[in-house]
């Protein structure tokens, strides 16, 4: 899970705290490509981080309550080690 703390994963839960949006808005938004973003989000869903919803031919990205508590201590030990 150490993964977590590098620069992309970080952006993607600073991203998806506030909001639940699309894979490619991630991209687009991350500055990563859209397969990059496809296979981080569902390893994170595998990890019970996020969930993937199906919206016509988007899918729908958003935090789980666990993802939500991550995604705080994520920038807070990213805070610390700048």
């Amino acid at each position: 899970m150490g993964f977590l703390l590098r620069d992309k994963p970080a952006k993607v839960f600073s991203l998806l705290k506030n909001k639940s949006t699309y894979l490619s808005n991630i991209a687009k938004e991350t500055g990563t490509t859209y397969v990059y973003i496809t296979h981080l989000a569902t390893l994170l869903q595998q990890k019970g981080l996020v969930t993937i919803q199906a919206a016509g031919k988007k899918k729908t990205v958003s935090l789980t309550e666990k993802g939500k508590e991550i995604a705080n201590v994520v920038e807070e030990l990213r805070r610390k080690l700048e």
